[in-house]
């Protein structure tokens, strides 16, 4: 195999995807995210691929829809999932531009709602996924839910993030149940001096991009079984299927 798979992600915000989103000309969908672009999300995909040492990874912008394009900016939040904007979305990217397809959403205080509506917006998704010949591609999709948000990943090694950041985070017990995890991470951020010479307003996403190649993965499945764990384990069997159809084993 000589290229890396080119993995399309959705994701609700800048705290996920940094500065891929939200304000993106119409001409950069479909294009390679820049890795200085990337988010904290897009970097503990890769390392996860990295790790199992299956191939490396190149993440895709997505192209934006028609509303997308007069305001140059793509959608955030939980309208992620309206079906029809998905169905929008994946249409969009032609079959040479992703391999794969993941999708990943805060669960808030909406836990059974949002692991519904995850599975209606994958089973959009393998609907509109299509190949060369026009079929659909259904073994090539991945969800995650992140409980309660995706702060809560981060802050799951808190002793990492605290010593990064040079801040003390009291140790947090039952992630699955806590309140105001964005802003935990937000206000120990603020107090921190970690790349303080970032005076631009990217420095929250900058940091967490920065955290995230240093936070323990293991610690984070650990702690988030049910969200971070089961978004991993999903996300390897799929990428051993796509790294196996390029590879052509």
């Amino acid at each position: 195999m000589n290229r890396a798979i080119r993995i399309g992600l959705i994701a609700e915000g800048e705290a996920e995807l940094g500065a891929s989103i939200p304000y993106i000309k119409p001409e950069d969908g479909g294009k390679v995210i820049e890795r200085d672009k990337e988010g904290a999300l897009h970097t503990l995909i890769r390392r996860e691929i990295n790790n199992l040492g299956l191939p490396d990874c190149d993440f895709v912008q997505r192209h934006p829809s028609i509303s997308e394009s007069r305001v140059f900016k793509r959608r955030v939040g939980h309208s992620i999932l309206d079906p029809k904007y998905l169905a929008q979305v994946i249409i969009a990217w032609k079959p040479e531009e992703v391999d794969m397809i993941l999708i990943v959403v805060d669960a808030d205080d909406k836990l059974q709602q949002r692991q519904i509506d995850l599975e209606r917006a994958l089973n959009k998704i393998r609907d509109y996924h299509l190949d060369t010949n026009g079929q659909k591609i259904v073994d090539r999709s991945a969800g995650g839910l992140a409980i309660k948000n995706f702060e809560i990943w981060l802050l799951a090694d808190t002793p990492t993030i605290s010593r990064i950041l040079g801040v003390e985070i009291e140790h947090l017990e039952n992630l699955k149940e806590l309140d105001g995890g964005k802003d935990i991470l937000e206000n120990a951020i603020t107090k921190s001096a970690y790349l303080s010479e970032n005076v631009t307003n990217q420095r929250p996403l900058q940091i967490r991009w920065k955290l995230a190649f240093e936070i323990d993965l293991e610690i984070i499945k650990n702690f988030c079984p049910k969200g971070y764990a089961t978004f991993t384990q999903n996300l390897i069997a799929t990428t051993q299927i796509v790294a196996k159809s390029i590879s052509g084993t």
